[in-house]
């Protein structure tokens, strides 16, 4: 790929008398040009939530499945600290250790509960991790999550059935023990 300047070069009546050319390779500028734009689809059409914060915990960036999944459009995020979504379910602990992990300039993974726009509460399971610059200094935070609510329903139904399963055996077993001696 080349970027090209054509200029007019003119005599002192500003008559065209020739023409200054000057052109540029700029293959290595549109490569890059063009993973980044790759990065950046798989970034905002990823199905897991993607939130960005700068290193004060305001939010900078959040992709569309943040929007669908919370409700709050980019506009309404953008600015806050993720802590307005908080809904008093998860323990303090469970923030304080993320934060501690971070401080540290590790990765930490976690469940925590939140609460969409319209009120609902949802269980997001994620990984939070410190965005660092080329000299090691950190700059931002990247979160990204997903939305487990349903699968940890399912999980409750299911050991509660499990649970109602195991009674069932024990009494019937009672029952023929019971008939047995009988």
């Amino acid at each position: 790929f080349v970027s090209a300047t054509i200029s007019p070069i003119r005599d002192a009546a500003g008559h065209v008398i020739g023409a200054s050319k000057i052109a540029r390779d700029i293959t290595a500028r549109r490569k890059a040009e063009g993973a980044l734009r790759k990065l950046s689809l798989a970034v905002e059409q990823s199905p897991s939530m993607v939130m960005i914060t700068n290193a004060l915990g305001e939010i900078e960036y959040v992709n569309e499945a943040f929007t669908r999944v919370t409700g709050y459009t980019a506009e309404e995020s953008i600015g806050q600290n993720p802590r307005f979504m908080k809904s008093g379910v998860t323990a303090s602990e469970v923030y304080a250790e993320m934060w501690r992990f971070l401080a540290e300039g590790k990765s930490w993974r976690g469940e925590m509960t939140n609460r969409r726009k319209n009120g609902e509460l949802y269980v997001e399971q994620g990984i939070f991790a410190p965005l660092r610059q080329p000299d090691g200094h950190v700059t931002h935070y990247l979160a990204i999550s997903e939305d487990v609510t349903e699968r940890k329903r399912a999980e409750i139904e299911l050991a509660s059935y499990r649970d109602s399963m195991e009674n069932m055996v024990d009494a019937r077993t009672a029952e023929l023990d019971e008939g047995k001696e009988a």
